[in-house]
């Protein structure tokens, strides 16, 4: 008996008498798909994930829908390299491969990375406090705001009566499913699992391993940010209430396991200890206001930096600039053409803050232009450059967490062409404006002159001095949001999958 949602729909099977305690999971064919759950993001359901609503557009980007193959669940992307789900989703612990989906519509539809899924070794099968995996994504997702796990202090806001929003992909009862769907109740029960909802306002199948997000209101003495705390496993019928195992359990093996810090607020203990992500988080996840998915639905109101159990990340305190330096290639050199047109030449950058609260991007200068995607937030720093023929300077820029930037030393290298004979020398520092400049036709153009020829990244496109670029280092593109954030401060349990 498969424990995941089949293609995303599942039967129920009441041959045993006794209704929900009879219940029991039963996939049925891909093409049993059922069209009443291909419904318009933000339009009212009667009903929808059993009470709710179907999610707003932009809403709740973090919670994903979890492509199997044959199975589907829901997860929650809870940094740009993880997302969250449960354990009886992949039920693998050397990993299963999965497509992420990301959006609103029938199995999410707006973009797909893959990943690969591990199940908590430790998961006996069961629904409970143990039904807790993680996705490793193949590539990191950097533009969309990330609502962090509650850990440490924040887990004192999970108590019974406080409301809280589920999301999934799942079944509603009016048989639909595939689509983003919300619906807040309230915590019933809580200690090493949480039992959640019921009177109607529930997760269902296909929601296993998705979202239960709550905001730390004001009212309560929070900041008015939320955290993402419930990861759905199981229950009785769907309606009645159900299992969720807790993020906070999860994190010490997900972290020891993926080698990935995924709270950036606190240590691995739920000690108070922000990092510069901890910061930058949503007001209001779930609302209509958040953009388009073009920019990671990104528009919405974001937090300065998290001081909700200590002092906020001490970015102010930092005024020295980083170090950067060009390591390769060493000024002067010339790359051969080769009889192409056009040749990769790549470019490493040293850049370390020393003392201070790290690195958030190094961004390179070619003949002293800025051009699109042009920088790393995060080491190595190395660009793969496609060049055409021509004598070129470069330089690196570095920016700090606290805003203070620093200029490499300047180099120069010839394609196909000599080097140009002077290029500049050594470093300079400056903690004022970045120079992240665009002209005016959308900052394509990498301005030509007596040294430059024409570049771009990835694939050879033959596009003079335009140029189009993606860095080779792991986050390449990512935090821009938080850069610019740097001035704020008792029935037989099934699996839900």
């Amino acid at each position: 008996m498969s424990l995941a949602i089949a293609a995303a729909a599942l039967v129920a099977d009441t041959a045993h008498a006794g209704g929900p305690e009879g219940m029991r999971l039963a996939p049925v064919d891909a093409n049993a798909w059922t069209d009443a759950g291909d419904i318009d993001p933000g339009v009212e359901q009667d009903p929808a994930i059993y009470g709710g609503t179907s999610a707003n557009y932009c809403g709740w980007p973090t919670a994903v829908y979890l492509d199997m193959g044959f199975t589907a669940c829901t997860g929650t992307l809870v940094h740009p390299d993880i997302v969250i789900t449960a354990a009886h989703c992949p039920s693998s612990t050397s990993g299963l491969a999965t497509t992420i989906r990301f959006g609103e519509g029938q199995a999410g539809g707006e973009r797909a990375v893959q990943a690969t899924c591990y199940s908590n070794p430790a998961w006996n099968g069961a629904v409970g406090p143990a039904d807790y995996g993680y996705c490793r994504l193949n590539q990191p997702v950097t533009d969309i705001p990330i609502v962090p796990p509650a850990y440490g202090c924040d887990v004192t806001a999970l108590t019974p009566g406080r409301e809280v929003t589920i999301v999934g992909f799942g079944q509603s009862n009016n048989g639909g499913s595939g689509t983003k769907r919300q619906v807040t109740t309230t915590i019933t029960a809580i200690g090493d699992q949480a039992q959640i909802g019921g009177n109607g306002l529930d997760s269902c199948q296909g929601d296993s391993g998705g979202p239960v997000y709550v905001k730390l209101d004001s009212a309560f003495g929070g900041d008015d940010t939320w955290r993402v705390f419930g990861i759905t496993s199981g229950g009785g019928a769907c309606g009645t209430g159900g299992i969720y195992a807790l993020m906070h359990e999860a994190i010490p093996w997900i972290e020891q396991h993926s080698g990935v810090d995924i709270t950036p607020c606190q240590d691995v203990q739920g000690n108070w200890l922000p990092t510069p992500e901890c910061g930058g988080m949503p007001y209001d996840p779930g609302g209509s206001g958040n953009g388009t998915w073009a920019n990671g639905c990104s528009a919405g109101a974001v937090s300065g930096f998290g001081g909700l159990c200590g002092e906020p990340f001490g970015a102010e305190d930092d005024t020295e600039p980083p170090y950067v330096q060009i390591v390769t290639p060493n000024d002067g050199d010339e790359f051969p053409l080769d009889g192409g047109s056009s040749t990769v030449v790549t470019i490493g950058v040293a850049a370390d803050d020393g003392e201070g609260y790290g690195v958030a991007e190094v961004r390179l200068l070619i003949n002293g232009n800025e051009f699109p995607n042009n920088e790393d937030t995060a080491a190595p720093f190395q660009w793969d450059l496609t060049m055409t023929e021509g004598a070129y300077t470069v330089q690196a820029v570095a920016l700090d967490f606290s805003g203070n930037e620093a200029f490499s030393n300047t180099i120069g290298i010839g394609v196909g062409d000599s080097a140009p004979e002077e290029s500049g020398g050594e470093e300079g520092e400056d903690s004022g404006d970045d120079g992240n400049e665009e002209d005016d036709d959308g900052g394509d153009e990498v301005g030509a002159d007596s040294t430059g020829g024409g570049f771009n990244f990835g694939d050879p496109v033959e596009v003079g001095c335009a140029c189009s670029s993606e860095p080779t280092g792991s986050g390449s593109g990512g935090w821009l949001g938080l850069i610019g954030l740097i001035g704020l401060v008792g029935l037989r349990r099934r699996l839900r999958g």
